[in-house]
């Protein structure tokens, strides 16, 4: 089965307003949340991830109310839906919930909408890759990356692309990227101001099971 990882930033609204004992209120003033505990039940959706991605895709997904987070093969957030259920103690992983719905200014801590083009970018290839169980550079549907740039409304002056293939965590695939002088280059790479970041899993792959991708731009 095919799994994509994505960050987005939506405008909605929200309904309900869970007890807030215990936690505490994130400086977007979006969320609530905590550490070293869990909210069971309710799952809809899961992504692999870091624990900062929870945030983003809940807050963007009109669907998500609340979420999890854990160590789970190398990080999962875990999107709930629903009536929050009581949290209980689950040492090392975090958990929080959906206050509002606003528009983030770019300017702070919102994904701007080249970000979000570069983000879109990024999953979009991942897919790609995932879907044909190989690492390229090269698109199916739209093979040069400069095309599949503009494809997503991204006018640029510079832009570059990091793939990789079955590493199982964040850490890991930013780990060979690092030890890669030429991966290593794009990541410290001065002249490029919006990075998009996505995973791609095809259980049905036999040698790599997940396809990632690192995209670097500059607008014009």
């Amino acid at each position: 089965m095919l799994r994509l990882t994505l960050i987005e930033v939506f405008i909605a609204a929200i309904s309900h307003t869970p007890p807030t004992a215990g936690f505490q209120l994130d400086s977007s003033e979006q969320i609530m949340w905590a550490r070293n505990c869990d909210f069971p039940d309710n799952d809809y959706r899961s992504l692999s991830g870091i624990s900062e991605l929870c945030v983003g895709v809940c807050v963007s997904d009109a669907t998500c109310t609340h979420w999890t987070w854990s160590r789970y093969n190398g990080g999962t957030c875990w999107l709930k839906t629903g009536t929050p259920s009581t949290k209980t103690t689950s040492y090392g992983a975090n958990c929080g919930y959906v206050v509002s719905r606003t528009v983030i200014p770019a300017t702070t801590s919102g994904l701007s909408t080249a970000a979000m083009a570069e983000i879109q970018r990024a999953l979009l290839h991942s897919q790609d890759q995932a879907r044909h169980c190989y690492t390229t550079h090269t698109g199916t549907a739209i093979a040069k990356l400069g095309d599949r740039i503009k494809a997503q409304g991204y006018s640029y002056s510079t832009a570059a692309e990091n793939v990789a293939a079955g590493q199982t965590t964040v850490e890991s695939v930013m780990t060979s990227w690092w030890n890669s002088p030429g991966h290593r280059a794009n990541i410290l790479n001065e002249g490029v101001e919006n990075v998009g970041f996505a995973l791609a899993t095809n259980e049905a792959c036999g040698l790599y099971k997940t396809y990632w991708t690192q995209d670097f731009g500059q607008s014009e």
